[in-house]
């Protein structure tokens, strides 16, 4: 599936017009049921308006099939696309365009070194496989590249490939309209329906709580577990999707792109569930992530704030990236 982007771009998104390339965009919506590839193409957009015209191609993240013509660059907002074998399509493209790639919040995505049990004082660990991704996904990307989580820089660092730490676009998200209209949002994580739903109605007995899905097949999963509370689910307008946490009291997921949107509108949030590769993100934030048992205590225990001074740095560190790109390939009109 070939898409132009004219077709597809956010009508609010005002690009250059002063400046003149030819560039091409790895879109990570294509044949994703995950919504938080939404949040962050959103959020890159964003990101990238300001700095640049509206790119003159999609190039399909499944299909790696793009509109034909000469491009001066591509970029990718990267999300785990730098994780080799994960799609074998764009990775064959990839490897034969004759333009450069730009990167610019990779992530690869792998399980974390097991953290041992605690017996008698002393931390017990078992064998756990060693960590030693395939990295040519990202040696094709123009160096620095741009990477999303600590866990993914230190690889690079160790492979001696140049990097910068920009975060993920979400958690720069604006706060315009953000307001709290007292309801607890709680932001499905994978898997665990019907312990989900229990505790969510358990919070349900003493708070007013909305109940969000992030996959396409959560909604009727949901329901067939016989859920009473109110559930949302995404219908493609992406900032429709985004003011239910924008209006919350309190943010509870199981979701990266549950939390980063919610830190960027300045919500207390409580992560629980799924640890692994793309998390080690939040140990940076300050947000730690709970396990189902304290959901209980979701409310009183929701993290009020973030490390602030990182984003700072993750925008610092995007802009070297955008500048780079700017003095290589854009022109004057």
């Amino acid at each position: 599936m070939i898409v132009h982007y004219r077709a597809t771009q956010l009508s609010h998104v005002r690009w250059r017009e002063d400046v003149h390339t030819r560039w091409l965009y790895v879109d990570p919506k294509p044949n994703s049921v995950n919504f938080g590839d939404y949040v962050i193409d959103y959020a890159t957009q964003l990101l990238l308006a300001p700095h640049l015209p509206a790119p003159a191609g999609i190039l399909n993240r499944k299909s790696g099939e793009y509109p034909e013509g000469n491009y001066d660059f591509t970029i990718t907002p990267g999300v785990t696309m730098l994780t080799a074998g994960k799609r074998p399509g764009l990775e064959e493209r990839l490897g034969k365009l004759p333009w450069p790639t730009y990167c610019l919040a990779g992530a690869i995505w792998a399980p974390l070194p097991n953290r041992g049990f605690l017996v008698r004082n002393r931390i017990i660990h078992y064998r756990s496989k060693p960590v030693s991704p395939d990295l040519s996904v990202v040696k094709m990307m123009v160096e620095p590249v741009g990477v999303r989580d600590p866990f993914t820089c230190r690889l690079l660092e160790q492979a001696g490939i140049d990097y910068l730490y920009t975060g993920c676009p979400t958690v720069t998200l604006p706060r315009d309209g953000v307001a709290d209209n007292g309801y607890i949002l709680f932001s499905l994580g994978r898997g665990h329906v019907r312990r989900q739903k229990w505790a969510s109605h358990q919070l349900g007995r003493k708070y007013p709580v909305v109940t969000i899905c992030h996959e396409a097949s959560e909604y009727q999963k949901c329901r067939a577990a016989g859920w009473k509370l109110p559930l949302v689910n995404f219908d493609g307008d992406i900032e429709l999707y985004l003011s239910y946490f924008k209006r919350a009291h309190v943010v509870v997921t199981g979701r990266l792109h549950g939390a980063l949107p919610s830190l960027a509108y300045g919500k207390p949030v409580f992560c629980f569930g799924t640890r692994d590769s793309r998390t080690s993100l939040l140990d940076d934030l300050g947000v730690p992530i709970h396990d189902y048992s304290e959901l209980d205590q979701a409310v009183e225990r929701a993290s009020p704030d973030f490390n602030h001074y990182l984003v700072d740095s993750f925008l610092k560190n995007w802009q070297k990236i955008v500048e780079q790109i700017r003095i290589n390939h854009l022109k004057s009109n």
